[in-house]
């Protein structure tokens, strides 16, 4: 069987496509193509590189389908509603049996599909790509769900099209765990991601500045991975407090320094959209063994039940709360010392890539 991922929001190297999707269908002879606008790290002749720049959508959807044609996949697994629709414009040119499946891992339409718009303009803008989008999908073959919410639209709208859930869980082969540090004197503070206030990084920063400035005999170590190399820094920072900002990483060795980290901090915006979103990098964290301060998700209490007994769901902007958190884990170490191993066991018991394997290999393999 052949099978391609045709991608227009993703690079080839993306963690849940090539280090775990199609690494497992290659593990059951399954012949594998992505096609993508980036590769990413990839250097594989298993990536089909294209450039969507000069294109416009309706060109960018033909030109999709011509990539398939020169494919023949079995199936066709497609990472947003354009990708799809140039996979129906190839089956219906060429006749082909393939089956078109909907990776859904993103809200579409989302908040990036409209920003910088006027109240009226996205007002109109959203009414017709969740048109296109619903259009699109009365024609696909069924849908892989990363999540509960994002699955509802879908469920409701095409109640008898297959599906199956397959989570962001990490195979566990690419994590390092470590045991848990004494943080007498230091803690190793971690937060990945733009340094926006979307993203929720001035909380992270002044949650970190407040620790420092209440423990003065401690270090603390705020790292920082994002885009941004030379970011602004505020000169007066606590003297016990140290900043260290370095760019992404490729995909197997972020994993593997993850483990040097004691705590993980991620507070996101709780906005309509971001509370309905299953944050993929909890899962990574949980699975080195540490605790993780997350912002107050819905999806997160929906897809992690056991959130409680690994870390804590805050308000973003309460920053007193923050530091009252890392306070207590450097306090009383049992509690820090209990998170951490119940993250690791959850992650070797329940939230690991093997748990959901099957469950996705037997739903695409289905019509062999």
């Amino acid at each position: 069987m052949k099978v391609v991922f045709l991608l227009t929001a993703h690079a080839a190297d993306d963690d849940r496509v090539w280090f775990h999707q199609a690494q497992s269908l290659m593990h059951h002879d399954c012949e594998v193509v992505i096609i993508a606008p980036r590769a990413g790290t990839l250097t594989t002749p298993l990536v089909q590189v294209y450039s969507p720049e000069s294109m416009s959508r309706r060109q960018l959807m033909r030109y999709l389908a011509d990539l398939l044609a020169e494919q023949h996949p079995d199936v066709v697994i497609g990472d947003t509603p354009m990708a799809l629709r140039g996979a129906l414009i190839y089956r219906r040119k060429t006749h082909s049996s393939c089956r078109i499946l909907y990776d859904v891992t993103e809200w579409y339409p989302s908040k990036k599909n409209v920003r910088n718009l006027g109240p009226v303009r996205n007002f109109f803008k959203r009414i017709i790509l969740h048109l296109f989008n619903i259009y699109v999908n009365c024609h696909t073959d069924g849908f892989i769900f990363g999540e509960k919410y994002k699955s509802l639209p879908f469920r409701r709208l095409f109640p008898r099209k297959p599906y199956v859930y397959v989570s962001y869980y990490p195979e566990l082969n690419y994590i390092v765990s470590s045991q848990p540090r004494d943080l007498k004197d230091e803690v190793r503070l971690f937060y990945s991601g733009p340094l926006t206030e979307e993203k929720g990084f001035p909380h992270v920063l002044a949650s970190a500045v407040m620790v420092a400035d209440r423990l003065p005999d401690w270090k603390i170590r705020l790292q920082v991975r994002t885009d941004v190399l030379l970011p602004h820094v505020p000169a007066d920072l606590p003297g016990n407090l140290s900043l260290d900002f370095s760019s992404y990483l490729p995909f197997e060795r972020y994993c593997e320094t993850l483990a040097d980290q004691d705590l993980f901090l991620d507070l996101r915006s709780t906005d309509k959209e971001n509370r309905k979103c299953l944050p993929i990098k909890l899962f990574y964290y949980m699975a080195t063994g540490k605790p993780v301060i997350y912002s107050n998700l819905d999806a997160i209490e929906e897809g992690c039940p056991e959130i409680s007994q690994v870390g804590y769901l805050v308000d973003p902007r309460d920053e007193n709360r923050v530091a009252d958190i890392i306070e207590q884990y450097l306090k009383v170490p049992g509690l820090y010392r209990q998170h951490c191993e119940n993250a690791r066991r959850f992650a070797e018991q329940k939230y690991n890539w093997r748990a959901i394997e099957d469950d996705f290999i037997r739903f695409i393999l289905q019509h062999e």
